[in-house]
């Protein structure tokens, strides 16, 4: 595909100089002749005249006066980046089947255009809408699947759990089991059954081997187009609202609510029992207790405003050569 081709097919402006083909994309530091990079971080920019690639789509005040290479101007460069790569790397639909090893109940209703793969286990009152793939392995019992959903090899999916359309599910995930509830009595642990729903809304990705729990009495739920990354831990009754984003090995204690378009970054723990301002951001290995209003950006063990934050590791940083001062004046004090 040339170049100014894939422009349009982007909405984005073309500017040469040339038109080369273009038939991949890569990042702008390892690009090679042939492919499309993208500039949508300023900490890249310094590769902008090396790279080899034959395109680079950016922003119009990153395009340089002299171009050596052609470019497409966007005003989302990340936008952009996933628009090429469905158009460079369109996905091969399998066609519709249900494997012959497939274990389906008859009281389940499968809907039209399905794929169910080898192994596949769908128990009773089960019903998987249309045109959605069920991946080999897999263990589905009194779940509703909406349409249009890929469920990836190996996931289970426990009975209450109802999932909308166009959710994606990563493969060895679990979704719907029990929350850890158990309360402790004389005699022992005593557990405290489960008996509440999880509910997924549409166009929820879900990555591998994540485990969301099932409410303890009501539900659990996580909100429409929220992005979940591998890894991840949602307990009993959180809510987590719309267009979220849950990086790698992040936990959230039950009870645990975000509002809408919070991000959350790798290996944040949250306490539970505690409600989350929309907009909030939570940087890396941040531990989180207690409320947050909207639009807060949270750092540090335990996680605080993160200027404070900051303040505070500068101060700590500073504690030697405050203690080797404060040691001069006592001796001079002394003599």
């Amino acid at each position: 595909m040339r170049a100014s081709k894939l422009a349009e097919r982007l909405n984005a402006q073309f500017l040469g100089p040339g038109d080369p083909e273009i038939n991949s994309v890569a990042s702008i530091v390892e690009a090679q002749e042939g492919q499309v990079a993208f500039l949508h971080n300023s900490k890249y920019r310094k590769y902008l005249s090396d790279t080899k690639a034959s395109c680079v789509v950016m922003l119009e005040q990153d395009v340089p006066e002299k171009r050596a290479i052609a470019a497409i101007v966007s005003e989302n460069p990340h936008r952009a980046m996933a628009e090429a790569v469905e158009v460079l790397y369109p996905q091969e639909m399998p066609l519709p089947a249900i494997h012959p090893t497939a274990v389906i109940d008859p009281t389940a209703t499968i809907g039209d255009d399905i794929v169910i793969g080898a192994q596949v286990s769908i128990g009773p009152d089960c019903v998987i809408g249309d045109r959605s793939r069920i991946g080999a392995g897999c263990s589905i019992s009194g779940a509703h699947i909406g349409p249009n959903c890929t469920i990836y090899p190996n996931v289970t999916i426990y009975p209450k759990t109802w999932i909308g359309e166009k959710c994606v599910v990563h493969a060895g995930s679990v979704l719907g089991s029990d929350g850890f509830g158990f309360a402790p009595t004389e005699d022992g642990i005593l557990k405290v059954r489960q008996v509440g729903k999880l509910i997924i809304e549409q166009e929820v990705e879900i990555g591998a081997c994540c485990t969301i729990d099932r409410g303890s009495f009501n539900e659990t739920r996580i909100g429409r187009g929220t992005k979940i990354d591998n890894l991840v831990h949602i307990a009993h009754n959180c809510k987590i609202g719309e267009f979220c984003l849950i990086a790698a090995q992040s936990g959230l204690a039950g009870s645990t609510v975000l509002g809408d378009r919070v991000m959350v970054a790798g290996q944040v723990g949250f306490a539970g029992h505690q409600k989350i301002g929309d907009r909030s951001i939570f940087l890396a290995k941040s531990g989180v207790s207690g409320d947050f209003p909207p639009d807060t950006t949270v750092f540090g063990y335990p996680g605080k405003d993160r200027m404070t934050a900051h303040r505070e590791v500068a101060y700590i940083a500073r504690l030697g050569e405050l203690f080797k001062r404060v040691k001069e004046l006592e001796k001079k004090l002394e003599d």
